[in-house]
């Protein structure tokens, strides 16, 4: 049975484009595989606590006595690592929030980003650990970013696409929605394009996994 990991990440509860698309997106795995299952984690309802010193060196196993507090953290942190490596299926709903992710995003990327853990150091360089699988990437942006004037101001699918590398994930594909919060194009026009975009993009990464 196919394993589905659906993050969202966007403090907004409703009105959220990420958080329609990512249904959607989901809706469509679901529909093309009826059997598969998927575990929703909402960063955005839910946001993770921030990585702390105690949390840290709990990890490392340096730290002789944690208290409640920090051994929950690190149970949660396992939960989360435990959800990435067995999922066979990553969706993330990612808006731009300041050129990058949610500060929510964030923080469960640097929770699961974690040496020795899903990804380690070698001599030839870093070497993820984590197995790949097709990852979908959920980009909202209130402004238009894929222009070359404002391209460098990416640190949103760049920052995730690179993040992922480094724990092993490279099949990775992105679901773009530009634009949601001008008058051209606009939400409404931004989603429906997207979600018009949805049978080909699934079309071409699962025939490109199977393959």
């Amino acid at each position: 049975m196919m394993k589905v990991l659906h993050i969202d990440s966007s403090p907004m509860l409703s009105a959220s484009s990420s958080r329609k698309l990512s249904q959607a997106l989901t809706d469509a795995i679901c529909l093309r595989y009826p059997d598969a299952s998927v575990t929703h984690r909402d960063l955005g309802r839910t946001p993770p606590p921030h990585l702390r010193e105690e949390t840290f060196l709990a990890l490392t196993g340096t730290l002789d006595a944690p208290d409640d507090r920090t051994r929950k953290e690190v149970s949660d942190i396992y939960d989360a690592i435990r959800e990435l490596n067995e999922c066979d299926v990553l969706v993330i709903g990612a808006p731009m929030i300041n050129h990058s992710v949610s500060s929510a995003l964030k923080t469960w990327i640097d929770q699961v980003c974690q040496a020795r853990m899903t990804f380690r150091f070698t001599p030839e360089g870093t070497q993820g650990l984590v197995k790949d699988k097709p990852t979908f990437i959920v980009s909202t942006r209130g402004g238009v970013y894929s222009s070359e004037d404002h391209r460098a101001m990416d640190h949103q699918e760049s920052y995730l696409i690179s993040t992922l590398k480094l724990m092993g994930i490279e099949d990775v594909h992105v679901l773009p929605a530009e634009g949601v919060d001008k008058t051209h194009p606009g939400r409404e026009q931004a989603e429906k394009g997207a979600l018009a975009q949805i049978p080909d993009l699934l079309s071409y990464a699962f025939n490109k996994t199977l393959r």
